[in-house]
């Protein structure tokens, strides 16, 4: 889908694109764009948000809105560097313990967010690659593109070690 149509789009849906729950306190979403997404997200009991995407989110957006918010742009349509994806998934380990409820977002919702999900859920599940991805797709279908899988399958070698 173009930016401008998911723009427009955005302004006729209460929440994000895509916006899902994986776990208790972890979503997943397309890109909020909206006042009206932030409420939405505020109703869903969102704390923190992580962007994935190349530009921050505008900070008038969240003004006003009591959100914690943390910008990691990775390229879209590219297999991420493991360690910064590591990087990114512990700081969202340390979110949830500390009582946060997490969106993790991207533009559409997929392939990026797909793949911190991914990487998350091989940690907190204690799961090789393919079973997580099986694990996020169930809930988040089209999560993950095929050349990001080749970081997740580093991903595993670099935070699992003889795995």
């Amino acid at each position: 889908m173009s930016p401008i149509l998911r723009r427009i789009q955005g302004m006729f849906t209460e929440g994000p694109p895509n916006f899902s729950m994986l776990t208790e306190n972890v979503a997943g979403s397309g890109l909020p764009s909206t006042r009206r997404h932030i409420k939405f997200l505020r109703r869903q009991g969102i704390t923190a948000i992580i962007s994935l995407t190349e530009q921050p989110l505008p900070p008038q957006l969240l003004e006003n809105e009591n959100i914690k918010y943390f910008h990691y742009p990775l390229a879209d349509h590219q297999a991420a560097d493991p360690a910064k994806v590591l990087e990114i998934v512990k700081h969202l380990q340390e979110l949830v313990s500390s009582g946060e409820k997490v969106l993790v977002h991207c533009l559409a919702g997929l392939g990026r967010t797909g793949m911190v999900l991914t990487a998350y859920t091989m940690l907190e599940k204690n799961l090789d690659w393919r079973t997580a991805l099986e694990t996020v797709r169930r809930i988040r279908p089209g999560s993950v593109e095929k050349n990001q899988e080749n970081c997740l399958r580093e991903f595993e070698r670099l935070a699992k070690p003889g795995s």
